[in-house]
């Protein structure tokens, strides 16, 4: 998940030591995840934005749109909903092969933010946006056009906000 993430068990430990020792301290704790700012909407000016309801995708950069485009995603009538929230890009990976009960897929740009759930092409489809996801939607994974998927891996960084809703 996207945002502010304190590591508890450090500061626990360092706020346990303060007291016995009868320290009055003010000091920023230690994060194990941070955002990109405190100021305004906290996402900063480079994300990706994934609107289910209307099954499109923008990728802005720096206040800059750099793609944007339909997409496939999770199947709710078979309990593949893609999940709602903000989240961040865990890592990105070339050439990958997604596995799980009755598929084996590969893919050429893999952009995980949510343990297995990511954004990545799908050349096997032919059509995306519309309603296909409520008839023939993915396993929760974003699926996208391969131009789609290549521009946004070719731009995006590890950590890059991604925000999925429903209108």
């Amino acid at each position: 998940l996207y945002g502010w993430k304190i590591n508890n068990d450090y500061e626990t430990e360092a706020l346990l030591c303060n007291i016995k020792q009868g320290d009055i301290i003010e000091k920023e704790p230690i994060y194990l995840q941070k955002a990109f700012s405190r100021e305004g909407n906290e996402i900063g000016n480079t994300y990706v934005e994934i609107n289910i309801s209307k099954q499109y995708l923008w990728f802005y950069k720096d206040e800059k749109l750099i793609a944007q485009g339909p997409i496939v995603t999770g199947n709710p009538n078979r309990g593949h909903a893609t999940v709602l929230g903000a989240y961040m890009v865990n890592y990105k990976q070339k050439d990958a092969t997604l596995t799980g009960p009755g598929y084996e897929a590969k893919i050429t740009y893999w952009m995980p933010f949510f343990g297995n759930i990511g954004l990545h092409d799908a050349t096997w489809r032919y059509r995306f946006g519309g309603e296909i996801y409520l008839r023939n939607g993915s396993h929760g994974c974003v699926n996208a056009p391969l131009y789609l998927a290549k521009t946004i891996y070719e731009n995006i960084e590890e950590g890059t906000p991604v925000i999925v809703y429903n209108e």
